[in-house]
This record gives structure tokens, C-alpha cells and sequence, in this order.
């Protein structure tokens, strides 16, 4: 199943992916200036290039781990129930006022381009996806249920 991402998302993860390719590279020859210094027992130049560089493949990894991707235009966004691509205010019972949450993917939750990023799949996601303004919903929070109403829903601005 391909994973939902925005198109202007997909353009800043191949631009990510582009930066840590070449940051790869560049710790790869720190990694061969660091060896030619001798022991690679002691030499803490080294070991620092080489754990950078495991952190570099396992990010990459990971951002490349939820392809292949279902790319969404924002004219294809509906306002008309929550769902992907939807900014939607929720009001929980007992507060004073809405939050706003946006209901995106999890490339979009690991390149941090929002705040208060829902995945689509997570529990919040998938009880608030298809909701209507006015309707609401509850969901069991560390043994409570805790109830939560739709009040707008918002297409997620592609700025």
C-alpha cells in the first residue's frame, strides 16, 4: 500500500535525501583521511566519522521506508470530512478552546514541516478521518475516554 504524501513534501524529501547523499559522501572521506592516520583502535577521529555516517544510511533508510508514495495534489485535498491534507480543529471536552491538528503522513511527521502533525493511520488519525464538522468522536486515553468534536476543517496551506 503506498503511502500518502503531500507533493510539496515529496519535493522536500528529495531535496533531504539529496543533502544527506552528499553529507554521505562527504563523511565517507573523512572516514579514509581519518584511517590513513594509523590505529583505528584509538583513533577517535575516525569513530566519530563512522558513527556520523551510520546515522546518515539509517535516516536516509527510513525516509526511503515508506515508498512507494501516493503523491496528493493540495487541489485534491476535500474539506468536506477530515482526512489527509486536512488542518482540523478539535475541540476535546473540557477544554476552553480547539487545537488544531494537521492530518498528514509519516514523511511529513519525520521531516517536521507542521505542528501537531496526526498520522493518518495512527488511532487519532483514523477515529477523526471521514468526520464532518459538528460531529464528534472518543477515544480511549490512558483508560479514559475522552471525548473530541470537529468544529473546521481546513485544507493544510501549501505555503
Amino acid at each position: 500500500m503506498a503511502t500518502l504524501i503531500l507533493k510539496e513534501t515529496h519535493v522536500a524529501l528529495e531535496e533531504e535525501i539529496k543533502s544527506l547523499e552528499k553529507l554521505k559522501r562527504e563523511t565517507s572521506e573523512k572516514i579514509s583521511e581519518a584511517a590513513d592516520h594509523g590505529d583505528l583502535k584509538e583513533n577517535a577521529e575516525y569513530h566519530a566519522a563512522r558513527e556520523k555516517q551510520s546515522l546518515i544510511v539509517y535516516k536516509i533508510q527510513l525516509m526511503q521506508s515508506h515508498a512507494p508514495f501516493r503523491i496528493i495534489e493540495h487541489g485534491d485535498i476535500n474539506i468536506d470530512q477530515a482526512g489527509f491534507g486536512n488542518k482540523v480543529a478539535i475541540q476535546e471536552e473540557g477544554k476552553d478552546k480547539p487545537e488544531d491538528y494537521y492530518i498528514l503522513g509519516p514523511i511529513e511527521e519525520e521531516l517536521d514541516l507542521y505542528p501537531f502533525i496526526v498520522t493518518y493511520h495512527s488511532p487519532f488519525g483514523r477515529e477523526v478521518s471521514g468526520k464532518k464538522v459538528g460531529e464528534s468522536f472518543t477515544l480511549d486515553i490512558r483508560g479514559e475516554e475522552v471525548k473530541f468534536t470537529v468544529t473546521s476543517i481546513d485544507k493544510i496551506s501549501s505555503e
